[in-house]
């Protein structure tokens, strides 16, 4: 049930109707995940590569606080692929594009 709440919430997203979600190159891009814990698996993935910078709870530590981000999830995407040079670590190589949209998910989760 809790995949299916976050696979509706996910479709009802500002940036899921207003287009933001397909990576124009074609590489990643955001969709919808069919029911399943992709939350709580997105929340693995943060716990495993994230959290180190991050913060466990995302409030930031080395790294910024993640809750409510004001960036499209296109830009989430990119910036987890690509990182900053000199700040984020790069993950394309890392994490799979499905894995990706997880974390995307997860942090569009965090509320302010």
């Amino acid at each position: 049930m809790a995949g299916l709440v976050a696979a509706v919430w996910i479709a009802g997203h500002p940036a899921a109707r207003a287009g933001d979600l397909n990576s124009s190159s074609g590489d990643v891009q955001f969709t919808n995940h069919p029911a399943g814990a992709s939350l709580t698996t997105g929340r693995a993935l943060f716990l495993k590569n994230c959290a180190h910078c991050h913060g466990a709870d995302a409030r930031g530590d080395e790294g910024p606080d993640l809750h409510g981000l004001d960036i499209s999830d296109q830009g989430i995407v990119s910036r987890i692929r690509q990182g900053k040079a000199g700040e984020m670590t790069a993950f394309a190589g890392k994490l799979q594009p499905s894995e990706i949209n997880m974390l995307v998910a997860y942090l569009r989760s965090l509320k302010p």
